[in-house]
């Protein structure tokens, strides 16, 4: 836990003794629950390698997640690490490579595992953007065979008729993995966040116009972009130009980075909704939302869903009233209250805070120049 942590849980635990509100006996995992009111909950991670992203653990305990992940190594660890957090009901390792079809493919496992892709690596297609990648990043290459999995094959052998919200991280196979997920299942998906590469490494299939076309077609727009940036090295040395010939700090804001890739998030067309008129997938569609503080678009859809008749006045009120709980118990801080004092406070920390200082990013903390 770092310092700042540490002093916020303090200030918390002093504040309750003192000035005890209304949520303070609120939990996240319980007004999740009044806001599915029984609905069941399903998320999928494809790309799981590394464990949840910070945000996803807001579902803990509450959704089903599915990690899905080709390397055995890391299913170990995923099953390890769920044990040791007791959520093994709750979360379901998958061991599988993931294609839009069933069979067999040929994996490509970089160097450095986070580079493996079923995408072959074409040396000769990045003439333009291969001086930002460090060799031994991605090799030597080595080829395995596995058997892949459709989405959907997974999913059916599970006895999960749909999914909810779904991640992806899989060095360009997102779109074809996505796929997967076929047409009984893609209408009913509710979120998705994949990393779109913005490089020539990647065949155009795999590159963000495609996608975007894609998520039009089944009913879901763009709503936020999480940059990810590199700067170029210098005789293969990261910060090398800022230092050596610029003579700055090598993460100095003086020298732009070049963007690499980007986190997409895509939700569901509030339209779709409102006009199909489940009451139970527009409750999911909230804890999509929450999911990455969208809890204004949570409330607003909840309100738009009152007057389409889909929920009644007491039900509505329940709801709203649900999500801003949920906020005020998952993202509350107290300086960012609505208050002479904060906001004065607020207002002298924006003049004198430097501009690579990590920054909020919607949802998540970033590093510049990330973001």
């Amino acid at each position: 836990m770092t310092l700042i942590s540490s002093l916020h849980k303090l200030a918390d635990t002093l504040r309750r003794r003192v000035v005890p509100r209304r949520t303070d006996s609120f939990t996240a995992a319980g007004l999740m629950n009044d806001v599915l009111n029984e609905e069941r909950f399903v998320a999928i991670d494809v790309g799981a390698a590394n464990g949840l992203l910070p945000h996803w653990n807001l579902l803990n305990g509450v959704a089903h997640v599915y990690q899905v992940e080709p390397r055995q190594d890391a299913c170990a660890e995923l099953e390890r690490a769920n044990q040791a957090a007791g959520l093994t009901a709750t979360r379901h390792v998958v061991c599988a490579g993931v294609a839009a079809t069933d069979g067999p493919r040929t994996l490509y496992v970089s160097n450095v595992p986070t580079g493996t892709s079923i995408l072959k690596f074409e040396p000769g297609a990045g003439a333009d953007c291969a001086d930002y990648v460090d060799p031994s990043y991605l090799f030597p290459i080595v080829e395995q065979r596995i058997e892949t999995r459709r989405l959907a094959s997974i999913l059916n052998d599970v006895g999960e008729p749909r999914v909810d919200l779904i991640k992806l991280d899989i060095q360009g196979a997102e779109l074809e993995a996505l796929r997967g997920l076929g047409p009984e299942r893609l209408p009913d998906l509710l979120g998705a966040e994949l990393e779109v590469g913005m490089h020539a490494f990647y065949p155009e299939e795999a590159r963000f116009p495609a996608i975007e076309r894609f998520m039009n077609e089944i009913g879901l727009e763009l709503f936020d972009v999480r940059v990810a940036r590199v700067r170029r090295p210098l005789n293969g040395a990261e910060g090398g130009y800022e230092t050596e010939i610029f003579s700055v700090d090598p993460n100095s804001p003086t020298i732009a980075a070049r963007i690499w890739e980007f986190d997409a998030i895509y939700f569901r067309k509030k339209s779709l909704l409102l006009s199909k008129g489940d009451a139970g997938e527009v409750r999911r569609m909230t804890l999509v939302y929450a999911t990455y503080n969208y809890y204004s678009e949570a409330h607003s859809l909840v309100d738009k869903a009152e007057h389409a008749g889909i929920f009644d006045a007491t039900a509505a009120a329940e709801l709203k009233q649900a999500i801003v709980d949920l906020h005020h118990v998952a993202t509350y801080r107290a300086w960012l209250a609505n208050t002479p004092f904060w906001r004065r406070v607020r207002a002298l920390g924006a003049r004198i805070a430097p501009r690579n200082a990590p920054r909020w990013c919607q949802h998540m903390y970033q590093a510049y120049p990330n973001g």
